[in-house]
């Protein structure tokens, strides 16, 4: 924490006979604190002042010793008889802040922090504290220098970029990776601060043969720094820069919003500013904050602002200004469109005249856009007023109860917006697109295509998408699949969201990368580099409570926390941690739950699963075995583990208990009534005897505008994979005969428990649709092995001891490079 820990042994008043002692004790004391031996460091201070008492240095250093020792009321009396005998003493001012803050008292540690950069401008750590208390520092920023020539370091030349080299202006089509952030057990906002991290995964991402990163938001200016020194050392291969301008919706709708706007211009300017080195930005709640002098901008391909826009937000401000209908700025103008159009046309336009009248610099500049607001006509795909007209006319019962977005009615097009002559870097079409949703993507037969990857409609989409962007670059700014266990959407071709085993992974991202440059498109993001446990999806999501606690777990069911090109994996270590097929030492290492004669149960937990492994019992080869589970008490039995053969079993649930069903039709787990999970056409349920299977409806029934239906499909969540999960991720169990074990691993979404890490399970439905949770004291197992020829009972075990796992609240995990990751190295490379 401290970076000028000064030789203060030295200022020692004058009059003192033993001076020259008592700069060896301070000295040595400062030895003794470095190394973090703070009783020793401690001793030699307060020798120090015996020898010279009210020592300059001993006050500084027992100063810092009280602080380390939680004493912060003794360590104020220490630096204020610093600053009272050397009031030029910089490092003492410093701790005096510090011992302030501790106390409560921010003004007072503000006021010391003051007068400590006033003494040492570049004193770092000062500032930053300043910063962290969302306090200027009151210092001058770097003064801008303004170049006399336009400063144009990347352009759009057609239907594509370009990039100025000392070669020239060349061709460049971007292979980027989208750079989330959020490690295991953060928050999104909780960024890292080291240098290293962000340069060992810059150094990873061009080792990818990537060469863009884009980013959504502020990042610490470590980040920046570490991308300033990647490609200075590299400039043969340096990676480039898309950053974005993060917002939140507006209130109501309302783009106009007098401190909502300003907000968001203000991020504009923080954003230009920094990539420019001249940024100083206070601590905000929720972002990264610190001085930012690392320059970028000759780096920065372009800037993309906003989000995914809702279009019940752009429909809201579509009817509020209906009289706005063009737009005529200094680099961007729009002749006529809508009103949303107008708005994203002015505010890219700022952005533009923030950094040329700044700077005197210029780059391409998009806003986010995604299919959902594209600008093209899908007639699969009604609104929600025309689909309820639609079930009226060809006679199918109304559905009061949609509530999905309407995908179809409200658009933002970027055609509309020219570049003025003053425009030197151009406009482009940014898009997140992924190959499952929306359904009109699978569902409109105008996107039958085929490309060089065979049948795809997803190529169908892309090039429709170009087709209408003729002219102007197209970026994907998002694309790929997970590789989660559980599935959101699915998908005709097999492109779904979710469900996908690492290798089916890479295939699939390796192929979508191809694609995209097949249909034209001046270059492609992929979704992403970590997988990020924060995250949620629409089918797990209402079973992610508390939701501030899902960073803490791993949700294997859960499509959006596994779209990483690097792996974020619970436990310790990939040896470490039970795979089905994997070091049966490792399973038997697991704690005995409850013993027989004849069967041994063990169980275990992590962030990710419950294990269950059996030994001892009758073989497989003659046995089927039956695992009852009660997660919330012993008279509620839930879930019943059916391990039949390799090629049948699953995990059933009570129906009582079964979140996707629930005790009233239409229920969903939290009132949603069922989102998406509309009955039409579908075996929903399969009803065995006490238990039903673990299907949720993915896609809903759909009805075109010219009236064909499509009949809503889903998955068995519950049924299980049998094989060895070094040949399949998704693997959920297996026999290792020679071993004699049968091993499982359940993903804790499929236990309806809510979070693992503080061993919370839904308890019951209320009246209002919505569920209740408690936490648990505990699992309770029993365990039947039936005879496979005559079916009666072989070996029966009743754990009568619970199964408590331990809680946490920083999760264990570990991370490797998934295939994935060396798929897009071969396709980049090959470019």
């Amino acid at each position: 924490m401290l970076v000028l820990l000064v030789a203060l042994g030295s200022q020692v008043a004058a009059p003192c006979p033993r001076a020259g002692r008592a700069a060896g004790e301070t000295d040595a004391g400062w030895g003794f604190y470095r190394r973090g031996a703070i009783a020793d460091a401690a001793a030699h201070f307060a020798a120090a002042d015996s020898l010279c008492p009210g020592d300059h240095g001993a006050q500084v250093g027992l100063g810092f010793v009280r602080l380390r020792q939680g004493e912060a009321r003794a360590a104020v009396e220490r630096f204020l008889g610093a600053v009272g005998g050397d009031a030029g003493d910089a490092e003492a001012w410093y701790g005096l802040g510090l011992a302030r803050l501790r106390l409560g008292q921010r003004a007072a540690a503000a006021d010391a922090w003051r007068r400590t950069l006033r003494l040492a401008p570049g004193y770092e750590d000062a500032e930053l504290q300043l910063l962290a208390l969302g306090i200027d520092s009151g210092l001058a920023r770097r003064l801008v220098v303004r170049p006399v020539n336009p400063d144009v370091a990347a352009r759009t030349a057609g239907d594509g970029f370009e990039i100025h080299t000392t070669s020239g202006w060349l061709p460049f089509y971007v292979k980027g990776i989208n750079l989330g952030v959020a490690l295991p057990g953060r928050f999104p906002s909780d960024f890292p601060t080291d240098d290293s991290t962000y340069g060992r995964w810059l150094e990873l991402i061009a080792g990818a043969r990537a060469n863009a990163v884009r980013i959504y938001t502020i990042l610490p200016p470590a980040f920046y720094r570490s991308l300033k020194a990647w490609n200075d050392a590299h400039p043969d291969r340096p990676l480039w820069l898309l950053h974005g301008v993060w917002t939140e919706l507006p209130p109501g709708g309302d783009y106009d919003a007098v401190t909502w706007k300003a907000a968001f211009r203000a991020e504009m300017r923080r954003v230009v500013d920094l990539v420019h080195g001249h940024g100083l930005i206070a601590a905000r709640p929720g972002h990264a904050f610190g001085r930012y002098d690392g320059d970028v901008s000759d780096h920065v391909l372009g800037f993309i602002i906003g989000r995914e826009w809702e279009p019940f937000s752009i429909r809201a401000y579509n009817a509020r200004r209906r009289d706005r209908t063009a737009f005529a700025g200094r680099f961007l103008a729009l002749d006529r469109g809508t009103p949303a159009d107008a708005w994203m046309a002015e505010q890219c336009d700022y952005l533009l005249s923030y950094e040329w009248d700044t700077y005197h610099a210029q780059r391409p500049v998009a806003y986010t856009n995604w299919p959902t607001l594209d600008p093209l006509t899908h007639p699969t795909e009604p609104t929600l007023e025309e689909e309820q007209r639609l079930r009226r006319r060809y006679g199918f019962p109304p559905n009061p109860r949609l509530k999905e977005y309407d995908n179809d009615r409200e658009s933002l097009d970027a055609m509309l917006v020219r570049a003025t002559p003053a425009n030197l870097a151009g406009y482009f079409a940014s898009y997140h697109a992924y190959p499952y949703y929306p359904d009109f993507i699978d569902l409109d037969s105008a996107y039958g295509a085929g490309s060089a990857e065979g049948r795809s409609r997803y190529f169908g989409y892309l090039q429709a998408l170009k087709q209408h962007h003729a002219g102007r670059p197209l970026l994907i700014a998002e694309y790929g699949v997970p590789s989660s266990r559980g599935v959101s959407h699915l998908q005709t071709e097999g492109l779904s969201h979710g469900g996908h085993d690492e290798r089916a992974m890479a295939e699939i991202d390796a192929r979508l990368t191809r694609e995209v440059r097949a249909a034209g498109a001046a270059g492609g993001v992929l979704f992403a580099w970590l997988d990020e446990w924060f995250k949620h999806t629409w089918v797990t999501i209402d079973l992610e409570v508390p939701a501030e606690r899902s960073r803490l777990w791993h949700n294997v069911e859960d499509a959006e926390q596994h779209y990483g090109l690097m792996g974020e994996y619970a436990g310790p270590s990939a040896g470490g941690t039970p795979e089905p097929g994997g070091d049966p030492a490792v399973w038997r290492a697991l704690p005995v739950l409850a013993r027989s004669d004849s069967l041994v149960l063990r169980v275990g937990a992590d962030p990710s699963y419950l294990y269950v492994v059996l030994t001892g019992g009758p073989g497989f080869d003659s046995a089927r075995y039956v695992v009852g589970i009660d997660t919330y008490r012993r008279n509620r039995g839930q879930f019943a583990l059916v391990l039949n053969d390799t090629n049948d079993a699953q995990l059933m649930v009570a129906p009582w208990y079964n979140p996707f069903l629930g005790p009233r039709p239409g229920m969903g787990p939290t009132g949603l009534d069922r989102f998406y999970n509309e009955a039409a056409g579908v075996d929903k349920v399969q009803n065995d005897g006490e238990f039903d299977s673990l299907f949720v409806t993915t896609n809903r029934w759909r009805i075109a505008r010219n009236g064909r239906t499509y009949p809503a499909r889903g998955v068995n969540r519950g049924r299980l994979r049998h094989g060895r999960s070094s040949e399949s991720t998704l693997a959920d169990w297996y026999v290792d005969r020679p071993a004699g074990l049968v091993e499982v691993r359940i993903a804790w979404g499929l236990l309806n428990v809510t979070d693992p890490s503080s061993r919370r399970v839904m308890v019951r439905y209320r009246r209002n649709g919505t569920f209740e949770t408690a936490v648990t004291d505990g699992f309770r197992f029993q365990v039947t092995a039936l005879d496979r020829s005559r079916g009666g009972v072989l070996a029966r075990l009743g754990a009568e001891q619970t199964y408590a796992w331990p809680t946490w609240e920083v999760p264990t995990w570990h991370e490797r490079l998934k295939p994935a990751y060396d798929a897009m190295r071969d396709v980049w490379g090959s470019w």
